[in-house]
């Protein structure tokens, strides 16, 4: 819709222009690693934003270019490939008039990576010095966490949507009601006794933020306490 190429490209964020560093696979922190020094560092509290005229000047760089190759090129730079039909409305305001897609990014993305951690297995290959942490909760205890969800399923009211599931037997095949549900319903209570405090206590940042995204009705100062909380979060884990 928006004609951006997504996370493959230097530049993978539609609302800012940060750019990509190269680590086995392509990766967006606003600090650099220490090999990655020479890397441009960015302010999490203020991102150079992309516009709606930096679109335009974007799009009429692909449009210029004279092969295949250099449009390729562009794309892989700009992280636009194309012009979207959506420019010929004068309503409409590139990226501002493309809300976060809360159900993949709250849901289905940040949660399910958390839990990797917590479950040790967010490195592939079984790397066993980099997936055992503080963090890591052991599988016996996990087992029971599991357990638990199961056997509260008779006790949750329908109206706050899926019955849970085993989130260890089920987690590959969770929808993004029940992450949703995992995050704030159920992730804070059944974690609480086997994460260390910190780790806690940045979680719940993430948990609160998404419980305020989920208000029917959302206050300006929601939205101030909103990023705060996104912010702090990111510190905690990204920093």
């Amino acid at each position: 819709l928006m004609y951006t190429t997504g996370h493959n490209s230097y530049q993978g964020c539609r609302y800012c222009n940060i750019r990509r560093i190269w680590e086995n696979h392509i990766y967006f922190p606003t600090k650099p690693p220490k090999n990655k020094r020479k890397s441009t560092y960015y302010n999490p509290k203020n991102l150079p934003k992309r516009t709606h005229q930096d679109y335009l000047i974007k799009i009429q760089k692909w449009k210029m270019a004279k092969s295949n190759k250099d449009r390729v090129t562009i794309e892989t730079s700009t992280g636009v490939n194309g012009q979207s039909i959506l420019f010929e409305l004068k309503s409409i305001k590139f990226p501002d008039s493309f809300p976060i897609d809360i159900m993949h990014l709250l849901y289905e993305n940040i949660p399910g990576h958390m839990l990797k951690h917590w479950y040790g297995c967010f490195y592939s290959n079984n790397n066993t010095s980099l997936n055992m942490n503080e963090y890591t909760i052991q599988k016996s205890i996990w087992a029971t966490i599991g357990k638990t969800m199961e056997k509260n399923k008779k006790s949750i009211p329908a109206s706050f949507g899926r019955l849970p599931r085993n989130i260890v037997a089920h987690r590959n095949g969770f929808k993004a009601e029940e992450w949703a549900n995992w995050v704030v319903l159920y992730s804070m209570p059944l974690l609480k006794e086997y994460l260390p405090k910190t780790i806690m206590q940045g979680w719940s940042l993430f948990v609160t933020a998404v419980k305020l995204c989920q208000k029917q009705i959302i206050s300006a100062d929601d939205v101030k306490e909103i990023r705060q909380l996104m912010l702090s979060f990111y510190k905690h884990y990204e920093m």
